[in-house]
């Protein structure tokens, strides 16, 4: 035993070995300047921000406006809410950023990066991965410090260690259904945390919105491998158990649109609603189902990858489908004014 581990390089020495054989990654550290290094810290999470920062914020800001349902304000106003927008982004995004540098600093993910998304900072030769491990070093204090500030620090903490069961232990490369239910519990705290930050509230979550927040855990958990459809060559390269390469393609597929034509019918049951609540989260759903069934092209599965995260907007959008009573006084109270 204690030759295998003396055997076995340290993350560190992983690393420096990446750096030495790479020559995009010495030339990481010549001449940057601040523009450069804003840029380079946006692209570890550009291709993240629309399918993931955006849904994420809508189902905090449509939680918050659906008042009782899910809160504890019986009455929300519309502008003030509106107005958090900014800071529920900012959140996420940070949180979106700590993850990023965990997940992306590996030798073998940048492997993987350089086949699926070769524009990010390492596989461009941007930073180096010395550097974006000293990066996460600073970054990890500063946003769970900007996280208790808005007011989500509890599920930031978790996230944390989610993000080193996930990234550190390989929790999101041993098997799929590991991965899948790490990625359902970080959402429920994306959720949540987004919650906080848009009502401002303390600890206290509703019963309703627990059950709210499991249920949009669970559409995560049981669809959310929709992407490894469009990545498997590069988990090929990482040697990632994803349900495509475990599995096989079909079945993959299937896996996807039974359970997202699922959730388009039982989200809505969940909030009681009529007929036309059924609309866009069926016809998105089956839209999806139909493409990822029929149209297996890399191209196409990039944007039916791409629907997927519109559909889960939709979904986290539904509470308010239900209680729209914050739109109905703000026209009230606009209609006074004039």
């Amino acid at each position: 035993m204690a030759t295998m581990l003396e055997k076995r390089p340290s993350i560190v020495e992983r690393e420096i070995s990446v750096t030495l054989t790479c020559p995009e990654m010495q030339q990481a550290s010549r001449g940057l300047t601040w523009a450069s290094a804003a840029k380079t810290i946006w692209l570890f999470t550009a291709d993240d921000f629309t399918t993931f920062v955006v849904p994420e914020t809508a189902f905090g800001i449509c939680a918050a406006l659906s008042g009782p349902l899910l809160t504890e304000n019986d009455s929300p106003e519309l502008l003030p809410v509106l107005k958090r927008i900014p800071t529920v982004v900012l959140w996420n995004w940070l949180n979106l950023f700590i993850f990023n540098l965990a997940n992306q600093r590996f030798p073998e993910s940048v492997a993987e990066d350089k086949i699926n998304r070769p524009w990010r900072p390492l596989p461009a030769g941007r930073i180096s991965t010395i550097q974006t491990r000293r990066l996460l070093l600073l970054a990890i204090p500063i946003v769970l410090g900007l996280s208790v500030y808005l007011g989500a620090w509890e599920e930031t903490a978790l996230l944390y260690t989610l993000n080193w069961t996930y990234n550190d232990l390989g929790g999101g490369d041993d098997g799929f259904i590991l991965r899948n239910v790490l990625l359902a519990i970080a959402f429920s705290q994306y959720n949540k945390g987004s919650l906080r930050v848009a009502t401002r509230a303390g600890f206290e979550i509703l019963p309703r919105t627990w059950w709210w927040i499991i249920i949009t855990s669970a559409v995560i958990g049981t669809t959310m491998h929709i992407q490894d459809i469009k990545d498997l060559e590069g988990d090929r390269a990482k040697n990632r158990r994803t349900i495509p390469i475990v599995l096989g393609d079909e079945p993959a597929r299937w896996s996807v649109a039974i359970p997202v034509m699922m959730w388009s019918v039982a989200c809505p049951a969940f909030w009681g609603l009529g007929v036309g609540g059924y609309v866009l989260p069926v016809g998105v759903g089956s839209a999806i189902a139909w493409r990822t069934l029929r149209q297996r092209e890399i191209a196409a599965d990039k944007v039916t990858w791409k629907m997927w995260t519109a559909w889960t907007g939709v979904i986290w959008m539904l509470p308010l489908f239900k209680d729209y009573s914050v739109f109905v006084r703000f026209f009230q109270q606009f209609g006074s004014v004039l």
